[in-house]
């Protein structure tokens, strides 16, 4: 019995351990992230209006010599507009925050347009919804998503396992693009 108790004692100690290292790396990625807003004013700045993606839309970048540190997407569409931040460090994805503004009508639908059609809703800023997803990246892996309900996502999940890709290569894109355009 007593090696039972031990063996759990020792997996309790394991799990705690693997607990504290994610504590550690997350308390790290907000620090750097904090030192990088910090510091905007002295890396060199590009802007680019983003062509690739549907809508209108602005790509920002913040460089150290070569190395990109913060690249904020703007995206506005008719149902919504999105704003990204994509943190760097050591050439590394870090950290993302997506704030994304949902429209309760297309903003074109306007209230003359929604009479014409005897609607009695158009489009109106104020029953906007923000939704806002922040993940957490170690070694360009998604490691934490804090989704809209300020809830976290299962690690486990087909949505998580499936965000990594498509943030990752969101994020290589608008680099891209804001390179391209030294």
């Amino acid at each position: 019995m007593s090696r039972f108790f031990s063996f759990l004692f020792i997996i309790v100690i394991a799990f705690s351990a693997c607990k504290k290292k994610q504590e550690n790396i997350l308390a790290s990625i907000r620090e750097t992230r904090t030192e990088i807003d910090a510091k905007l004013k002295d890396y060199t700045y590009r802007r680019v209006d983003d062509m690739v993606t549907e809508g209108q839309g602005v790509i920002s970048g913040y460089f150290r010599d070569d190395e990109a540190k913060k690249i904020i997407t703007e995206r506005y569409v008719k149902d919504r507009r999105t704003f990204t931040e994509y943190y760097f460090d050591d050439g590394m994805l870090i950290y993302v925050v997506s704030q994304d503004f949902i429209y309760n009508k297309p903003n074109t639908y306007t209230e003359e347009v929604a009479r014409f059609q005897n609607d009695t809703e158009w489009y109106d800023d104020s029953k906007t919804k923000l939704e806002i997803n922040k993940y957490y990246f170690n070694d360009n892996k998604l490691i934490k998503w804090t989704g809209p309900s300020s809830a976290d996502v299962a690690v486990n999940g087909s949505d998580f396992t499936e965000q990594e890709p498509l943030i990752l290569a969101r994020a290589v894109l608008a680099l891209k693009h804001l390179k391209e355009e030294e």
